[in-house]
C-alpha cells in the first residue's frame, strides 16, 4: 500500500457560536495509506463526521491541507471539489440518503449521469452491481417498498457504482438492528475489498473492528491509532 494516499498536514477546524470557538481538529497530522480500511472511533460530537466531510471537500479546515498523490483538496476551486467527489468519492450514509423519488435502479444510474455516463452502458453497470448487492429483482421498487438493510445495500452499490477511489462510511450501520448491520457490514467491506477501494468509516459500532486494518480514535481534536485490544 502507498503510505503517502490521503495525508492531512496540520489540519484544523473549529466551528464559532456567538464568541465561542469550539475546536474540533486540532493541528493533527496523519496519512492514510491506499486501498486501506480505517475506522474511526470517537464520541457523538467529537468530529468524526466533520472529518468525513473534510476529506471529501464538502468541508474547508481552517488551517493546514489534505492531500490526495500530493494535490490539496482544500485547494481545489469550487467546482473542481465537485467534480473530485463525483468521480472519485463514494459515500455510505446512516439513514441511506436515497432519493425516494426514483426507483432502485434509478438511484444507481444518478451518480453515472452526474459524471456524463448514460444509455446501455450505465444500465448494464448499475444492474450488475444490484445483482452483486442481491438486489436485481428490486431494480424497479421505490426505497419506501425496501427494508432498511435493503436500502443499505442499494445504497452501497450506488456508492460503488461510478468506481470511485474513495470510500466514505458515516455510521453505515446505525439505523440497522444488529444483525442486519452485520450484514450490511460484511457486504460493505468484501465489496471494498474487491475493488481494492480505500475506505475510512466513522462509528460507534465495535462489531466492525474485525474489518478494519487501522483503528483510529479521534479525541480532543487529535487523530491517533488504537490498539485492537482495546476493544476487546
Amino acid at each position: 500500500m502507498n503510505p503517502d494516499y490521503i495525508t492531512l498536514k496540520n489540519l484544523s477546524r473549529a466551528y464559532r457560536e456567538g464568541d465561542t470557538v469550539h475546536p474540533v481538529l486540532s493541528e493533527v497530522d496523519f496519512t492514510f495509506a491506499r486501498g486501506e480500511i480505517a475506522v474511526l472511533f470517537g464520541r457523538s460530537g467529537s468530529g468524526k463526521s466533520t472529518l468525513l466531510n473534510l476529506l471529501s471537500g464538502i468541508d474547508l479546515p481552517d488551517a493546514g491541507d489534505i492531500l490526495l498523490d500530493g494535490t490539496a483538496i482544500n485547494r481545489m476551486s469550487e467546482g473542481e471539489r465537485t467534480r473530485f467527489r463525483r468521480r472519485q468519492v463514494g459515500f455510505v450514509f446512516q439513514f441511506f440518503n436515497l432519493i425516494p423519488t426514483l426507483t432502485v435502479l434509478e438511484n444507481l444510474l444518478l451518480p453515472l449521469e452526474l459524471n456524463g455516463q448514460s444509455g446501455p452502458a450505465a444500465i448494464r453497470t448499475s444492474r450488475d452491481l444490484l445483482e452483486r448487492v442481491g438486489l436485481e429483482k428490486r431494480a424497479d421498487s421505490f426505497p419506501d417498498r425496501l427494508s432498511g438493510g435493503e436500502q443499505q445495500r442499494v445504497a452501497i452499490a450506488r456508492a460503488l457504482v461510478h468506481d470511485p477511489a474513495i470510500i466514505l462510511a458515516d455510521e453505515p450501520t446505525g439505523n440497522l438492528d444488529a444483525q442486519t448491520g452485520k450484514e450490511v457490514i460484511n457486504l460493505l467491506d468484501q465489496m471494498v475489498r474487491q475493488q481494492k477501494k480505500t475506505m475510512i468509516m466513522a462509528t460507534h459500532s465495535r462489531e466492525v473492528i474485525g474489518l478494519a486494518d487501522r483503528i483510529l480514535s479521534l479525541r480532543q481534536g487529535k487523530l491517533s491509532v488504537r490498539n485492537r485490544e482495546e476493544f476487546v
